[in-house]
């Protein structure tokens, strides 16, 4: 009887095991749940640094180094100039402020309370500007309400399920599945696989959607870098950089003379 039972034991472990959130899981759910972080990764098309530090949340992109190479090749004196992160933020929010860097000596600003009105110009793309700055939704599996994360409020946030292995690219990894329920189509889910290498750490993050019965891919991200401590630089800012008011349609957005607001410096404590 003990024998059988410390067989029955023995399985069940080895079972609990498997199914079990990764040991870096927590550590992840607990960094990205901070005020402060270090995001780095490449989607499929770009790569991206998402930086947060006590409210201020800053977001880089370029291409991806797939991308990078292929512009060298069509383009061999374009990579002369272009590939690199620049040391300025594409896209800012700080005390309720969202800035976008056109360039490093200048910034058109809106308030958070100007979002909604009707008069914003749309061809400034205000309303994607949270979209710019969140964790994507393959990272916000570990802090799905976080500020700048927003998702339909018929996607329910991902519940995790089960442990795979899985070869990508030729190489094993762990693989955690997260799923969503897409409440207003029945049967129709999102899963979420966050793949772990050989070292524990988090690699490959991939999406998909399953419906009528299949599965289709959304999206795969590589991380390079999930971080509690902000590397040198990585927050840099022009404090002199000129900030202009965002358009809303009156006569500056007529005569395409925008409101100049002031210094980055004196503005964005304002």
């Amino acid at each position: 009887m003990k024998k059988f039972l410390a067989v029955a034991l023995g399985i069940f472990f080895t079972a609990a095991n498997v199914s079990a959130e990764q040991p870096k899981a927590q550590e992840y759910r607990e960094i990205l749940s901070s005020e402060k972080f270090y995001v780095e990764y490449d989607d499929e098309y770009v790569k991206k640094i998402i930086v947060e530090d006590s409210g201020r949340r800053m977001s880089r992109v370029t291409l991806n180094s797939a991308n990078q190479r292929l512009v060298a090749v069509l383009n061999p004196l374009a990579s002369l100039f272009e590939g690199g992160l620049s040391r300025y933020p594409d896209f800012m929010y700080y005390k309720n402020k969202y800035y976008k860097f056109s360039e490093k000596e200048s910034a058109v600003m809106v308030r958070v309370d100007q979002l909604n009105d009707e008069n914003l110009n749309p061809g400034e793309g205000w309303a994607m500007i949270d979209k710019e700055l969140a964790l994507p939704d393959e990272l916000a599996v570990f802090n799905w309400n976080e500020r700048h994360h927003k998702v339909s409020e018929n996607i329910s946030a991902p519940v995790f399920s089960s442990t795979s292995k899985k070869n990508i690219g030729g190489k094993e990894y762990t693989c955690d599945r997260y799923e969503s329920e897409v409440k207003n189509a029945v049967g129709t889910k999102i899963f979420f696989d966050m793949c772990y290498n050989a070292k524990g750490e988090l690699e490959i993050v991939q999406s998909e959607i399953f419906a009528n019965n299949r599965e289709y891919h959304i999206n795969k991200l590589t991380v390079k870098k999930i971080l509690r401590e902000i590397p040198k630089d990585a927050m840099a800012l022009d404090l002199k950089a000129d900030i202009y008011a965002a358009g809303i349609g009156d006569m500056n957005d007529l005569l395409e003379t925008p409101v100049l607001l002031g210094k980055l410096k004196d503005v964005q404590d304002t």
